[in-house]
């Protein structure tokens, strides 16, 4: 999707607000001071708050997209390499962006979430099965992997994982005497990334015969 360069600042500014307070808490007031904008520039480039929130899920989304595509394409991998990438991606994504992650959790969980943001939520994940089944179809059929496991298996337990660190970062630091994201980041690549590979090669290479 095409943003201005203003219109990314104010999507940038909104995250924080919105990670920080939740979009229900979160006013166009705060957005604006946090953007150091005036509250009317929000209604010139969105129109109102939740055209704001649809953007801000729209470009998010729109863009890991991209980058999943990319990888899920790329002929120069092997599947289990491009497995890996997409774990990779989604760590990346949800370390570098934890705002938005959180933002993205708690809507979903809402039942009153706005229909625009849900149907957009919805298609991310079901676009992210179909990437990642028909690249353990291609590894299956090629011989690479021992087992055709269903893609929902290696989403609720190596990217599953993943997210259940991020959304109790607080409690993991305490755990792990950390005091800063960045130590946390850093933690999470060195430690428990190769266990999210093993996790993956447990699910796909393990032999059922």
């Amino acid at each position: 999707m095409e943003l201005s360069e203003k219109q990314i600042e104010i999507l940038v500014a909104a995250e924080k607000i919105f990670g920080r307070r939740g979009i229900d808490a979160a006013s166009v007031r705060d957005i604006a001071k946090e953007a150091n904008i005036n509250v009317a520039m929000i209604s010139y480039y969105f129109g109102s708050k939740d055209k704001l929130v649809e953007n801000l899920f729209s470009w998010r989304i729109s863009t890991f997209n991209t980058s999943l595509e990319l990888i899920s394409q790329n002929t120069t991998l092997s599947p289990f390499e491009k497995l890996q990438g997409i774990l990779k991606a989604y760590l990346n994504r949800i370390l570098e962006k934890p705002e938005f992650h959180r933002i993205m959790a708690r809507e979903y969980s809402k039942r009153d979430s706005i229909l625009e943001v849900d149907n957009k939520i919805n298609e991310l994940k079901i676009k992210n099965l179909e990437y990642i089944t028909n690249i353990i179809s291609e590894g299956y059929s090629e011989g690479f992997f021992k087992r055709k496991a269903p893609a929902e298996a290696v989403v609720m337990v190596v990217i599953g994982g993943t997210s259940y660190l991020i959304l109790n970062e607080k409690t993991y630091m305490k755990q792990w005497g950390l005091s800063s994201h960045e130590e946390f980041t850093e933690h999470i690549h060195e430690e428990y990334y190769p266990y999210l590979i093993d996790s993956l090669k447990a699910i796909l290479l393990y032999d059922e015969k």
